[in-house]
């Protein structure tokens, strides 16, 4: 079939699959809130088409191989999840935990035994680099995780109480044997997925440019650039993307999370969820060598580059939370703007690693990043969270469950800025609260 005639017979759900919102906006289709899917203007009929594509590869279920259904067939052996959206869900921020003790698929563990500033991790010899909770019928699962909650109370300077959580995790039935001795293992939930398009398009010299590992400026403040393996590019680059911005580009991010979470391979991460050790793994018919095309993990890249960054929403108190933002020291890290080609953008992050304290650390090394050390997470659309996915969980393991709690939790080159929040009246508190989830 020719494109022309590709387009006209898909035109009637293009229709259905964009609706407009506003005069021009489109958003992805489907129930619910679209904070997280409005797409950017200009996109031409031929790339509305391709995303549709990469919205279905995205949202649907990948299934067991062999399949009549081709296109997503492949899915294991070992998987977290058997779609995008199960983590992603209304392209927002997956919920880690449905009650004490349970632990979701938005959660997953990197595990590895030690670090190489040039290869990145080194993986556990019987479990890999991501620790699987699921697996086809003929595999076994890697492990059962459970999760149980230790709580901590604090008070602000005016008396006020608060209290803080953190997980405790517990890894049962581990099928391939122990982890090996010298592993650790970090909970990484899953991000929201608005304007990662644009961030993949900031300028690494912009990110360098921010960069003060001596804090030579002698502010408290020694951000530093991830330096990490870019398999689409084949080179070291800056990292941008991930907890520890381990991963350099939008289309390294999809194709790794393709492998790790749903054990789909690509050329960019061609081998199966597997290890060495795995002998029931090796046997299992695959979805294709590799199990999603180039072409089409093309047309999911473009869906994501697509997507529009969220929309600021004004909350009462904004001009002045966002003094107190800047007086308390939040803007040495969140930094406010980029300019990407012709527009400025708003992501509120250095993209850079900081050491924030004993308290947060997950003692594992990520490239240039240290056990202590994390990228400073984007606060642009923040406050449409509840909205979208029902919660507010925050941190890398999810553990906050409001903003003002990952704010409590920061440590090492941030504690100053956490000590000052906690010394802020309860109206200042209460209106540096509604800055942040105006963005």
């Amino acid at each position: 079939m020719n494109k022309s005639l590709y387009l006209l017979k898909i035109f009637p759900l293009l229709i259905v699959f964009l609706i407009s919102s506003g005069t021009t906006a489109r958003t992805l289709s489907f129930s619910g809130p679209k904070d997280y899917a409005r797409l950017i203007e200009g996109l031409s009929s031929k790339e509305l088409a391709e995303l549709k594509a990469g919205f279905s590869l995205f949202s649907k279920p990948w299934v067991a191989a062999p399949s009549s259904t081709r296109v997503r067939d492949g899915l294991g052996p070992h998987f977290n999840a058997t779609s995008c959206m199960s983590c992603h869900a209304r392209m927002g921020r997956g919920n880690p935990y449905s009650e004490e003790g349970s632990v979701n698929h938005p959660i997953l563990f990197r595990v590895s035994t030690s670090n190489d500033l040039f290869s990145g991790p080194v993986p556990d010899p019987n479990y890999g680099l991501q620790l699987q909770i699921n697996s086809l019928a003929k595999v076994q699962r890697e492990s059962q995780v459970s999760a149980r909650f230790e709580y901590f109370t604090g008070s602000f300077s005016d008396g006020e109480v608060y209290e803080l959580r953190r997980a405790k995790f517990h890894f049962t039935k581990l099928n391939y044997g122990s982890l090996d001795s010298k592993t650790h293992f970090s909970p990484r939930t899953s991000p929201h997925l608005a304007g990662l398009g644009l961030i993949d398009q900031i300028d690494e010299e912009d990110i360098l440019a921010l960069e003060d590992p001596e804090d030579l400026n002698k502010d408290g403040i020694s951000g530093k650039a991830n330096f990490s393996w870019s398999p689409s590019q084949k080179k070291l680059l800056v990292g941008r993307f991930g907890h520890k911005a381990n991963v350099p580009t939008l289309l390294d991010q999809i194709a790794g999370a393709f492998q790790g979470d749903m054990g789909i391979t690509s050329t960019l991460f061609p081998s199966e969820n597997c290890s060495e050790l795995q002998a029931d793994c090796h046997g299992i018919l695959n979805g294709g060598d590799p199990e999603i095309s180039d072409r089409h993990l093309g047309f999911v890249h473009l869906l994501l580059s697509s997507i529009d960054a969220p929309k600021v929403t004004r909350l009462k108190g904004f001009n002045k939370g966002r003094e107190h933002f800047s007086k308390i020291g939040c803007t040495s890290c969140h930094r406010a703007e980029f300019k990407v080609k012709d527009r400025v953008i708003n992501p509120y992050s250095d993209f850079l690693l900081h050491d924030m304290g004993e308290e947060l650390a997950d003692n594992r090394e990520d490239f240039s990043a240290s056990g202590r050390e994390w990228k400073t997470p984007p606060l642009w659309g923040i406050g449409s969270l509840r909205k979208v996915n029902g919660h507010t969980n925050l941190l890398h393991d999810g553990r906050a469950r409001s903003v003002e709690e990952a704010i409590l939790w920061h440590g090492g080159e941030a504690k100053k800025s956490r000590e000052r929040y906690r010394s802020l009246s309860k109206e200042e508190r209460r209106e540096l609260l509604s800055f942040i989830n105006s963005l």
